[in-house]
């Protein structure tokens, strides 16, 4: 179902309070188990991987998770009509489980995506060869990305408050996507190239002159998360994080003969 298609849901829902009738009532499972009208109320609707993914790129849009949506008509004060009318029947899945009347605790992935945002990420810094933060003209200078222990660095586990998350207990980690190395005369990526020290860095750059080099590296992080006993599940979208400044000095050698 469209988002469209999903909120029209509201027109004959028994708690707006515009509708004419008859009225309708609604609940939505998440597609992880294949629920049938026979599971409403009895189940919780776990949620996994293939429920979120299957959302990602469909057409009609929505973040998911991917829910079966199932109805039944009601009174206006919501009680069943009786007879077979009055009895749960699927509809549709829908990738707008947040749009679907009545139905409370539905995580979204746009849920996720913006407590996951809100992480406090480790910001990265770089370590520079020679050590001092000061180099030589024509001098090979090794860089090193660095992640502080302050703040979630890659592969680091968060755990937002659940109250902002329907109640749920998930887990978010994030993942470098690249770096880019901003040395000053130069730039470097984006890669994920996180360099290394002498002798065996593969980031490294010969400055041409002396003086002052503002460095830096940014990075790109992806995120996963996890939640009810899933399997980490990717994050749509990515956070650019701009990293800590280094002053490096670069000094010109200067050689000299002395008469004895």
């Amino acid at each position: 179902m469209s988002r469209g298609s999903t909120r029209a849901l509201a027109g004959s829902y028994y708690g707006n309070v515009g509708a004419e009738g008859p009225f309708r009532d609604y609940a939505a499972l998440s597609t992880c188990e294949s629920p049938t009208a026979a599971d409403v109320g009895r189940a919780e609707g776990v949620l996994c991987e293939s429920a979120f993914t299957r959302c990602i790129g469909a057409s009609g849009g929505g973040d998911g998770p991917a829910m079966v949506v199932f109805s039944r008509e009601v009174e206006r004060d919501g009680t069943p009509v009786a007879g077979p009318a009055g009895q749960w029947v699927r509809i549709d899945v829908t990738c707008w489980p947040d749009q679907v009347p009545g139905v409370g605790n539905a995580l979204t992935m746009a849920m996720i995506r913006e407590a996951f945002h809100d992480t406090d990420f480790s910001v990265p810094t770089v370590n520079i060869q020679p050590e001092g933060d000061v180099t030589l003209v024509n001098l090979p200078t090794f860089f090193e990305v660095v992640f502080p222990r302050e703040g979630f660095g890659p592969g680091e586990v968060d755990r937002p408050d659940p109250s902002r998350l329907m109640g749920h207990a998930v887990e978010v980690r994030p993942k470098v996507k690249s770096v880019t190395y901003s040395l000053g005369e130069t730039v470097v990526g984006p890669t994920r190239d996180l360099g290394g020290p002498y002798p065996d860095g593969s980031v490294v750059h010969s400055y041409g002159s002396a003086g002052e080099q503002v460095v830096r590296v940014d990075v790109v992080y992806t995120g996963q998360f996890r939640v009810g006993g899933s399997g980490w599940i990717d994050i749509p979208g990515e956070v650019d994080l701009e990293g800590a400044p280094v002053t490096l000095t670069v000094r010109e050698a200067k050689s000299r003969l002395y008469t004895r």
